[in-house]
C-alpha cells in the first residue's frame, strides 16, 4: 500500500463555481480517502513550513489533480 500524499483537489460549489485546495490523500486497500478540510500550511519553524510547501509543490507534480467528491 502507498503512504499518504498531498493532493491538489478540484472542487466545484453549489454555484458550480470551481477551486482548488490542498489535502492530505490516503490510497487505501478498501479505495482511496482524502481529509475533508484542505491542509493548513503551519509547522513549529520555518523550516518546516518550508518543507511542507516543497512537499506539496513535489505530490502534485507527481499526482496531479484529482477531482474533490464529499
Amino acid at each position: 500500500m502507498s503512504h499518504w500524499h498531498y493532493q491538489l483537489m478540484r472542487h466545484l460549489t453549489p454555484e458550480g463555481e470551481t477551486y482548488y485546495a490542498v489535502h492530505e490523500y490516503y490510497p487505501l486497500d478498501t479505495g482511496p480517502a482524502w481529509t475533508e478540510n484542505p491542509v493548513t500550511v503551519d509547522g513549529e519553524s520555518k523550516s518546516d513550513v518550508v518543507w511542507m510547501l516543497e512537499q506539496m509543490l513535489t505530490d502534485i507534480d507527481k499526482h496531479g489533480v484529482k477531482d474533490y467528491h464529499e
